[in-house]
């Protein structure tokens, strides 16, 4: 009998916590190409330092990682990614977009930015899939 009634004790109070599940946010999917290379932007609705960018080179098919460089935006709405090496390896490319919020109603259907290479400065338009 104390069995059963610890079971439901338990159920009671471990079952709600099981079943609540909050998306902490949305992911939103942009595309666009710059300098021969292909860029995949994942903005993290609600969560923007969760946001990424990934490239992959049209040429060698290389690709890499640019992670958020503060996790939120600047005053004028800008976010800079800067790139990421799990080896440690300093990188001097990075992209800053424009227009970026904490959260939106909904997305933008295209978003602008830059990307910084080897001196250069490249626009990027980036179009929501």
């Amino acid at each position: 009998m104390k069995k059963k009634l610890l079971l439901v004790v338990a159920a009671v109070f471990i079952l709600p916590v099981l079943a609540y599940s909050q998306k902490a946010y949305d992911a939103v999917v942009y595309t666009g190409e710059t300098q021969n290379i292909t860029v995949k932007f994942t903005l993290a609705n609600g969560y923007v330092q969760a946001s990424e960018i990934r490239t992959t080179d049209n040429k060698s098919r290389k690709s890499s990682k640019f992670l958020p460089a503060e996790g939120y935006p600047d005053d004028e709405s800008k976010m800079k990614f800067y790139h990421f090496s799990s080896s440690g390896k300093t990188f001097t490319d990075y992209f800053i977009l424009d227009g970026i919020e904490e959260t939106y109603d909904e997305p933008p259907s295209e978003i602008y930015g830059k990307y910084y290479f080897n001196g250069g400065e490249f626009e990027l338009t980036l179009k929501k899939k």
